[in-house]
């Protein structure tokens, strides 16, 4: 499939935009409304450390957009269907590993990231598109060779649907920063005249703007792992497609659009490693959303008869970072040096927000700002 150039206007794309948004809406409003059948497997409990809801809801938003993804077909332009079916096809082991998980809570964390690198690595077998370039020396002279390049591919595309599934925490936090950052590579794709990845991004943001409009601002429905790693596995094929179609975009563009994700993945591992009796893949409540919460959004919305406003209000103060980044690389789309300058930009004022908020929040373990 490389070299798959469809020309497509804007005004081809709003009707199959509008069907996909208008699916997925339909089928989270049709889950939420058919909870009493079906929430003894598939309602989210309220216990845990990263519950921050109030009562049990619907965690299968994943296939309310699976479901829209697939029945979106016959209204797509015909030039990108093969593309679309491949692509849908690739991201099953990744739907299924987080589908099964939310359904059955016996699906372990290495069964459902070694899922999530295999929709990688399918993905580059299927489509034939792998990052053989990420303006590293030494690194893309290893990926010249097609087998490492597959391989990195599905590590990377792993990586970024797990990342994803780590910032799904609040009411439209993972599928607002989503919507930011399939609007970024849609301005980055316009930017360099690449209808393919235009397209995509902006379909699949349409897909996210359904599940969006019941999750945000009342909780209705949640992603789940199903939707989070699916939705990260679409996330990741655009990092994928965008810099390897068109050379003048640097991979680390790519990385600096899905920069909120990934910088919260590895402080994460960062300090989850430091803790003493904490392993990498054990959850806590020392995210930089939740940090947020105690932080801003307990002052946002004060009064107790409005206490449940703080879970949205956590993500809008939150989703400050992925649009700051989408700045940064709409600015630095054609500049390798300027999208990793501004990758490292954005850690150094992660670092020192949730220094900030570490140290003002209540409730925290003593000294845990050191452990960025």
């Amino acid at each position: 499939m490389t070299g798959y150039h469809p020309v497509l206007s804007v005004s081809a794309l709003m009707t199959p935009a509008a069907v996909a948004a208008g699916l997925s809406l339909a089928f989270c409003l049709i889950l939420v409304w058919t909870r009493g059948w079906h929430g003894h497997f598939t309602n989210d409990g309220t216990g845990g450390v990263q519950k921050f809801h109030l009562v049990p809801t619907p965690r299968i938003g994943g296939l309310a957009m699976a479901l829209g993804y697939w029945l979106v077909i016959p209204a797509l332009p015909h030039s990108l269907r093969g593309l679309w079916i491949l692509i849908g096809v690739a991201g099953l082991p990744a739907l299924a590993a987080g589908l099964g998980e939310d359904l059955t809570r016996k699906v372990g964390v290495k069964a459902r990231l070694l899922a999530t690198m295999g929709a990688g690595v399918l993905f580059a077998l299927l489509t034939g598109y792998a990052m053989h370039q990420v303006d590293v020396p030494g690194v893309d002279w290893v990926l010249s060779f097609s087998l490492a390049a597959v391989l990195f591919t599905g590590f990377a595309v792993g990586g970024v649907a797990n990342a994803v599934n780590i910032i799904d925490g609040f009411n439209g936090l993972a599928s607002g920063s989503l919507m930011i950052m399939f609007g970024t590579f849609a301005y980055v794709a316009h930017r360099v005249g690449d209808d393919l990845v235009f397209s995509l991004a902006l379909l699949w943001g349409a897909l996210v703007l359904g599940f969006f409009l019941v999750n945000f601002p009342f909780g209705k429905i949640f992603l789940g792992d199903g939707g989070a790693y699916f939705a990260g596995f679409l996330l990741a094929a655009l990092g994928v497609l965008l810099p390897m179609r068109n050379p003048e975009v640097s991979s680390w563009n790519a990385i600096l659009i899905c920069a909120y994700p990934v910088i919260e993945t590895l402080a994460s591992m960062r300090r989850k490693s430091r803790r003493v009796g904490h392993s990498v893949g054990q959850p806590d409540r020392v995210h930089f959303h939740m940090l947020a919460h105690r932080r801003y959004a307990r002052r946002l919305v004060r009064a107790q008869k409005a206490a449940h406003l703080r879970n949205p209000a956590t993500s809008v103060v939150t989703w400050l970072l992925p649009i700051l980044t989408a700045l940064f690389a709409m600015f630095s789309w054609d500049s390798a040096i300027g999208s990793a300058f501004l990758f490292f930009v954005t850690l150094f004022i992660y670092g020192q927000l949730y220094r900030v908020m570490s140290l003002n929040a209540p409730n925290l373990p003593l000294g845990l700002a050191r452990l960025l």
